[in-house]
């Protein structure tokens, strides 16, 4: 699958205005390629439209021009990442190739729930969620730990009958990760693979790191946690958690320069770029089994470092990290393979555009 191009050709990237999380970091990694190395005649397109500025200060000096206005002509092309408030706009133009990007699927059944429905519909269908929380916490999470994004993926992946994914006057579907191929290919939509790559400030990083700086810290990113890891943190006071929240590229750097761990027991919504910079920065990595951090495709590291999130594995992981930390090279070496994965993952999203454009 590709899109066709024409000497003229436009493409307009959607973007939500002045925002920096993983979603908006990859459009603006994506026109940058394009326009930086591909040579395409590439904008942003940022929403809502009124702001005065609309680029976020991460993203200035990247100089990717926007457009108020996308020319809905069939000789461009517009990307759309899977966010819902984008998805809609994007059903204005009938004309205009499309590419809608999947960069969670999650994230895209969670903000259709909170546009599509109404607060009285969503807060009954958000009750048997909240009871089985409440039974399971009292349980001390003998069911495993049951997120919202899990609860709706069973809702909506469960409905034979009622494909949510399908989305019409779409071009071609491209999946961030194995998970999003995995997962709309069991509601019968073939895509096609468009990832990112890792800022090369971290891989510099890397190379020059010593683990003699390496202390016992365990980081997290506490935006995309769950119940069953804060209940982990309170049962484990003596190991130092640090929660990187707030910090500029620098900063992160510093941190996750220190650390030995870097764990994430979140729902994994695509192939998540911090577990990747932490890799990078030699951490080890503990995970659960959730999203993309279920396949080796996408999390390439050994089980013994993914974890269900039951009852009995509180143990277990405690167990995990005290060997990181009395035997931090020889457990650091197990992420060799997964560092090389990382490394080379420029190349293939390179390849990835060039197919693609």
């Amino acid at each position: 699958m590709k899109f066709k191009l024409y000497k003229n050709s436009e493409i307009f990237v959607i973007c939500p205005a002045n925002i920096d999380t993983g979603g908006p970091m990859c459009l603006h990694q994506l026109a940058y390629k394009l326009k930086k190395k591909f040579k395409k005649k590439v904008h942003m397109y940022y929403f809502p439209t009124n702001l005065k500025n609309p680029i976020h200060k991460s993203y200035r000096s990247l100089k990717i021009p926007f457009k108020k206005k996308i020319l809905d002509s069939k000789k461009n092309i517009l990307i759309i990442p899977e966010y819902y408030p984008a998805v809609e706009i994007s059903k204005k133009y009938k004309n205009i190739q499309k590419g809608l990007w999947w960069l969670s699927v999650d994230f895209y059944l969670y903000h259709r729930f909170i546009y599509k429905n109404h607060s009285i519909l969503r807060s009954l269908i958000k009750i048997p969620h909240k009871i089985f929380k409440i039974i399971n916490e009292l349980l001390f999470f003998q069911f495993k730990n049951l997120s919202l994004f899990k609860y709706l993926k069973l809702i909506y992946l469960n409905i034979p009958f009622f494909n949510v994914f399908k989305i019409s006057n779409i071009n071609i579907n491209l999946a961030h990760s194995y998970y999003q191929y995995i997962t709309l290919k069991s509601k019968n939509i073939n895509s096609t693979f468009l990832s990112d790559s890792i800022n090369s400030e971290y891989i510099k990083a890397g190379k020059k790191l010593s683990l003699k700086n390496k202390k016992n810290i365990i980081c997290f990113n506490p935006r995309k946690s769950s119940a069953f890891f804060d209940r982990f943190v309170k049962l484990n006071p003596d190991i130092i958690f640090i929660p990187v929240i707030g910090y500029n590229l620098k900063q992160l750097i510093k941190v996750l320069s220190k650390s030995k761990i870097y764990m994430d027991f979140g729902f994994h919504p695509g192939q998540d770029r911090l577990p990747r910079e932490a890799a990078l920065l030699k951490n080890c990595i503990i995970t659960n089994r959730e999203g993309s951090a279920a396949f080796y495709k996408d999390v390439p590291i050994a089980k013994e470092f993914k974890f269900l999130e039951k009852r009995e594995n509180h143990v277990k992981i405690r167990e995990k990290i005290d060997q990181i930390f009395e035997s931090f090279p020889k457990e650091l070496e197990k992420f060799k393979n997964y560092r090389k994965f990382l490394l080379s993952q420029e190349k293939k999203y390179d390849k990835q555009i060039s197919k693609l454009f």
